[in-house]
């Protein structure tokens, strides 16, 4: 149990007196050091997790979470399949879908992009992030209209209600010999998914209208199952396989973005090994501060032994010392850390604003700002962690402390 006078004598050691103030600069630097690692650690892992969920959520959120196709390049019975799938448990949403790559032309810009026809009344997730325009309709007295992403529509130079041509590599018979096919649709609505990838290649359409322009009758390429919870995929995309034939081909998310996402978990357990040296070298400095002071008060430590402070008396108030150092710079560092985690994104808006410099780029990063999202049992981690090794640091001062001979340290008073 600690007593008072152990208390008082931790909270005085750490003053400094007139001789010893570069002995107490460098605990208290120590502290700060321990303090600029542990935000420093918070902010990054802080980020890397914000990546890490905002480029699942832009990468899921046009793209499926369990994708089935058939053994050809399109499926014919996929009506059938269909049923079976939406019958599922974890299974929010079951759409047919059909994509085909097109060359995109409109006047003098022609570029490469990937057209995708939906079944429009169960795609409402992207007709969310329609930002000009409307959406595709089923209703409509044509088929042939289309939604495009915000930079691909600015590469071709086209606005709502313009007129994109689209050529399919799937040939036609023409009298002089094999053709691509090409229609001209119309351009209702521009959308915003806030993943480049997307935003520069994507081109949406009614099934219908994909299907007649490479005259594939019913087929589709496949079907997109939307989950409940996205993390049960390998494990929904299992009980699929067993439910359809042999033939079918399943793949869950989690193995189609597999290494990519396995790279983002690797970089952020590099940056948490690296960043941790901050506090390493922190405790280092602590752990000299602390022995320097044993060095100071050895007069003082054996006065204490002769009026009876036991051993484990004398260990506790410099564990008491490196405990109260560790834990006020663990304090204000994991402060500062989500504060400016928190505020990260407003910080580096502000920063571009004023500087006109772009920190990221979306053809490069695939999004365009820094994500900064705070993840609570990382930060637990890294507090509880700095917290147990500024305790550990202490034991050698404070057994060096314990140790002093009260009467060779008396011997010359």
């Amino acid at each position: 149990m600690i007593k008072a006078y152990e208390w008082m004598l931790a909270r005085r050691y750490l003053k400094s007196r007139r001789d010893e103030r570069f002995i107490s600069l460098i605990g208290w630097s120590s502290a700060a050091g321990v303090a600029i690692g542990v935000a420093a650690l918070i902010v990054v892992m802080s980020v890397m997790y914000g990546f890490d969920t905002e480029l699942k959520n832009k990468i899921l959120g046009f793209s499926s979470h369990i994708d089935i196709q058939g053994p050809d390049d399109t499926l014919a019975d996929w009506q059938s399949w269909l049923k079976i799938v939406e019958g599922i448990d974890g299974v929010a949403k079951a759409a047919p879908y059909m994509t085909t790559q097109v060359l995109a032309n409109h006047g003098r810009h022609s570029t490469g992009a990937i057209l995708k026809g939906v079944d429009v009344s169960r795609e409402h997730n992207i007709a969310s992030h329609v930002i000009a325009g409307r959406f595709i309709s089923d209703k409509s007295a044509s088929p042939y209209e289309v939604v495009l992403g915000k930079d691909l529509a600015r590469k071709l130079n086209v606005h709502i209600n313009d007129s994109v041509r689209l050529i399919s590599p799937v040939g036609g018979i023409s009298p002089a010999g094999m053709a691509p096919r090409m229609r001209a649709f119309r351009v209702v609505g521009i959308f915003d998914s806030g993943f480049y990838e997307y935003d520069i290649g994507l081109i949406i359409t009614p099934l219908l209208a994909i299907q007649r322009l490479n005259r594939t009758g019913n087929r589709v390429s496949g079907i997109e199952l939307h989950l409940d919870d996205r993390n049960q995929a390998s494990t929904i995309a299992a009980i699929v396989r067993m439910k359809l034939p042999a033939d079918a081909w399943v793949t869950d998310w989690m193995h189609r973005h597999k290494s990519f996402f396995q790279a983002l978990r690797m970089e952020r357990l590099v940056m948490a090994i690296i960043l941790s040296l901050i506090v390493i070298v922190a405790l280092f400095n602590m752990v000299s501060s602390l022995v320097m002071v044993v060095m100071e008060r050895r007069k003082e430590i054996a006065i204490l032994k002769t009026v009876g402070a036991t051993h484990a008396s004398v260990m506790r108030i410099f564990l008491m010392m490196g405990t109260l150092l560790c834990g006020l710079g663990t304090l204000l560092g994991a402060s500062f850390g989500l504060l400016l985690a928190w505020k990260l994104d407003a910080l580096l808006n502000w920063f571009e604003q004023v500087t006109g410099i772009t920190i990221l780029s979306g053809d490069v990063y695939f999004i365009e700002h820094v994500p900064s999202e705070i993840d609570p049992v990382s930060v637990m981690w890294i507090v509880s962690i700095s917290l147990l090794m500024g305790v550990l640091a202490t034991f050698y001062p404070a057994w060096r402390a314990a140790n002093v001979p009260p009467a060779e340290a008396l011997r010359y008073e």
